[in-house]
């Protein structure tokens, strides 16, 4: 029988939505960065990918599953900007080319902001901070927990929190994203088994985390089972919308992504 394979991303905040799938003999766990994952499902190396939600927006042929997946509301810790500028003065921006969603929600409150800067796609890590030269540098995930740690002449500016601040909503980062004939309620039924089987290992995983970013155990344990939200709600997809609305109007994904979380939501 052939495997179903499944893209994930292997950063803290995602890791309990899949980590028990490694032991599921029909499925192969294919771990990458966000943007790599997205580019083997349109390449069809994938078939079910935990992805950025701007790739399920843009894609016509992709849904989602609504009610797992990666979300925040308001502090998320782990997507940022490290700026030293106010963002209204922000000129100059590196981007961390790991997720589109990320990217594309730093444009959002920048353009809300009043700023129009110049934006480097780069392949931006923590200890690249402080020799970068651009006004504000994007980070996402570990990487970003890392530079949070680090001595620098940065702000971190929190994106969830800033979001948050705008439009009095939850953030959604990632969803379980695929074809709609992959999409099955048996596969539904895993991936919420799979969420529960790996929460029951979070302290192994937590321990992990700590050598790799620096931060203490409590604190990553807070991060995990207070900060993200793995288990969507209403507001969650309420958030998505305006999320969609307002990239949709600068041009960043279709118009027709507005239309795709309207019919989610019914």
């Amino acid at each position: 029988m052939k495997k179903l394979r499944i893209g994930v991303v292997s950063y803290l905040n995602a890791v309990p939505l899949w980590y028990s799938l490694q032991h599921d003999t029909d499925i192969q766990v294919v771990p990458d960065t966000p943007a790599h994952l997205c580019r083997m499902m349109d390449e069809g190396k994938l078939d079910v990918g935990l992805l950025p939600v701007v790739e399920g927006l843009r894609h016509k042929t992709w849904s989602f599953f609504r009610d797992l997946g990666v979300g925040a509301d308001g502090v998320v810790d782990s997507v940022g900007l490290f700026t030293r500028a106010e963002l209204s003065q922000v000129k100059t921006v590196a981007l961390t080319t790991a997720s589109r969603t990320s990217v594309t929600l730093a444009r959002i409150l920048l353009h809300q902001a009043g700023a129009n800067p110049e934006y480097v796609d780069a392949a931006v890590n923590a200890d690249d901070l402080l020799g970068r030269q651009e006004d504000a540098v994007l980070l996402i995930g570990d990487q970003c927990l890392r530079a949070r740690n680090l001595e620098t002449d940065r702000v971190f500016v929190d994106l969830a929190a800033e979001w948050k601040l705008l439009t009095g909503l939850p953030f959604v980062f990632a969803l379980w994203t695929g074809p709609k004939a992959v999409l099955t309620d048996a596969l539904h039924t895993r991936l919420r088994k799979a969420y529960e089987e790996s929460r029951a290992v979070s302290g192994d995983l937590i321990r992990y985390a700590g050598m790799d970013t620096g931060w203490s155990e409590a604190d990553l344990a807070k991060y995990l089972e207070d900060i993200i939200i793995h288990e969507l709600g209403d507001d969650h997809m309420k958030g998505l919308l305006e999320f969609a609305r307002r990239a949709a109007e600068l041009e960043l994904v279709p118009k027709a992504a507005v239309d795709k979380v309207l019919d989610a939501m019914k």
